[in-house]
């Protein structure tokens, strides 16, 4: 490179830099990525390194820095793995301007599922999490837990492998709350929890999701009753609330949802049998408080609902 042309390069750090210092709209860190797309700044990093779909600018220290044409590529790769098709074969859809039009679905995620579902059967530990740490650190947690945990469930049925599988991967989901929980700065404060019957699982991938949108929450999946929440509502300051209830509460659905709208604040509540309950008793959805029945697209909802 000759001299003029390093004075150059140098001086266009040196520019970027000075951006940043200032607090430039133009360029911004990966954080605000993060937060402008609901993908996490894991997930940016691994499509950039292994995929190449990212080519952020640098500091002079090497930070990265992203600009609004970063926010519409990552808008459009995830308009590409919403609908079924593997990461790794995004950039090539998107350097030859493919359309959605007649997309078929990659059958990765069907071997994902099987994997999964025989490392269970065979009781294997190390593979659970190997695959677990693959996919969650390529993709959003609502896409991996909609495309690969939850399918994979549903092929495993009952017994005793499902219950292993459930474990090592709450194990898995507990340490990426802990971990992303510390890197939160909302204002914005959900409480998700349930009561000690509940399984905890669905709070905590609940939980995942909600911090990939940049969202605070506190998981407590083992409340004793009831009128615990409003004591844990007022006690961390929370803001909003997802809870899981079925079975022992479908007996109290009116009286429950009358407790849950003096909160005055946004409530989603998700379980089949309750929402049944609440339904048949035409109380499904009164102002800030819903039911929802399928607890994905309820936890999908109430996303949307807080971020109007």
């Amino acid at each position: 490179m000759s001299q003029s042309n390093q004075d150059a390069q140098t001086k266009k750090q040196e520019s970027l830099d000075e951006l940043v210092q200032l607090g430039s709209s133009e360029y911004f860190p990966i954080r605000e990525l993060s937060l402008r797309t609901g993908v996490n700044s894991v997930t940016l990093r691994a499509w950039e390194r292994r995929y190449g779909l990212l080519k952020p600018k640098r500091t002079g220290k090497g930070h990265r820095l992203y600009d609004q044409g970063d926010v519409q590529r990552v808008e459009a790769i995830l308009r590409w793995i919403q609908q079924g098709v593997a990461v790794s074969k995004v950039r090539a859809l998107l350097e030859k301007g493919a359309t959605l039009d007649g997309v078929v679905p990659s059958n990765e995620w069907l071997e994902w599922q099987e994997s999964l579902v025989k490392a269970a059967r065979a009781f294997q530990e190390d593979k659970i999490e190997q695959m677990y740490q693959q996919i969650f650190s390529q993709y959003p947690a609502e896409i991996a837990i909609r495309d690969w945990l939850l399918p994979s469930f549903e092929l495993l049925g009952k017994g005793a492998a499902l219950v292993f599988c459930e474990s090592v991967v709450l194990s898995c989901l507990i340490a990426r709350v802990s971990n992303f929980k510390t890197q939160q700065k909302s204002a914005t404060k959900v409480l998700i929890t349930g009561l000690a019957s509940q399984r905890s699982f669905w709070c905590f991938m609940a939980a995942a999701i909600l911090l990939d949108k940049g969202l605070s929450c506190c998981v407590v999946p083992n409340a004793q009753h009831s009128n615990d929440w409003s004591s844990l509502i007022e006690g961390i300051k929370a803001h909003s609330v997802l809870v899981f209830c079925e079975n022992e509460l479908v007996n109290k659905a009116e009286e429950l949802i009358d407790q849950m709208q003096q909160w005055q604040m946004p409530v989603a509540v998700i379980g089949a049998s309750f929402w049944l309950a609440a339904h048949n008793a035409d109380v499904t959805d009164l102002g800030e408080v819903k039911v929802y029945s399928e607890a994905l697209g309820g936890v999908i909802d109430f996303i949307d609902r807080l971020e109007k």
